[in-house]
This record gives structure tokens, C-alpha cells and sequence, in this order.
């Protein structure tokens, strides 16, 4: 292999081609990894052709035709969800660019392990669900009178 590390071991040195690394797929230097929108839209109803006309045979039973259509119309269902799918500005997701200017995530391992912030007002019973057991935290936990006597 080309590919030899400059220490002389067998170990394969990444190459990134198109932001996609050969040690993750060894075909990335080939330029395989790009479909285009087009090219799949162009096979997809290219498959979607064939399969209708599959229909104009020498079948007797409509089982096959029933076969045919449904997945003609999958896959053309498909292709549209393809087609009009929302492009980059459109789809909005919630992540930390969303956050409001100065928000600062809280440490929530931090607050688990403490049980500070939301996790200090926790019930016996959702600290279970968390696999804490209630007795270990005790010593951690400052409950109001009224929850002591629920728990």
C-alpha cells in the first residue's frame, strides 16, 4: 500500500477526500461517496417506468400487477419526499446555535452527581428510575418537611 506511515509500521496513514476519510471507507479516494439529487431522481423514475411497464405482459392474475403499482408508487412516493425536501436555511433544528445570546448549559453530570439544580427536587421514586438508591444520596439531599413524610 502507498499508504505507509513514516515510522515504517503497517499502519494505513488517513487520506480525506471530500471530507470523508479512507479509514472509514476505503473507497473515499475513488469518489464514490457523492450521489448527486439528480442522479437519483433520474434512476428512481427511470425504475419507476420500468416497473409500470412490467404491467403490458403475458400475466393473467393481477397479484403481479398489484405487486407492480404498489411498488411504483413507493418508490414514487419516495422520490418526491426526495425532491421537495427542505434545503439547508429551511430545516430548522434545535441545537446550541439556537440558544439565546449569554444562555450557558448547565454541567448536568456535575448536577446529577451532586444532586443539585433540577435533580435536587427529585422524589425517592425518580431517583430510583435514575438507579440511584435514595439511602446513598441521603446525606446530599435537602427536602422540604411535607416531601419527608410522602417519601
Amino acid at each position: 500500500m502507498k499508504e505507509m506511515n513514516v515510522a515504517g509500521s503497517h499502519e494505513i496513514a488517513p487520506e480525506v477526500h471530500n471530507g470523508v476519510s479512507t479509514l472509514d471507507e476505503p473507497s473515499a479516494a475513488w469518489g464514490w461517496h457523492g450521489l448527486s439529487k439528480t442522479s437519483v431522481q433520474i434512476a428512481g423514475w427511470v425504475s419507476v417506468l420500468f416497473l409500470l411497464g412490467y404491467n403490458f405482459g403475458n400475466h393473467e392474475g393481477h397479484v403481479e400487477t398489484i405487486w407492480l403499482l404498489s411498488l411504483a408508487a413507493i418508490i414514487a412516493i419516495g422520490l418526491l419526499i426526495h425532491l421537495f425536501e427542505p434545503k439547508g436555511n429551511q430545516v430548522r433544528t434545535v441545537t446550541a446555535r439556537n440558544k439565546p445570546v449569554g444562555h450557558k448549559e448547565p454541567d448536568w453530570n456535575y448536577e446529577q452527581a451532586t444532586l443539585s439544580g433540577v435533580y435536587a427536587e427529585l422524589s425517592d421514586s425518580q431517583l430510583r428510575s435514575l438507579n440511584i438508591d435514595p439511602e446513598s444520596v441521603k446525606h446530599l439531599r435537602v427536602l422540604p418537611e411535607n416531601q419527608k413524610s410522602v417519601n
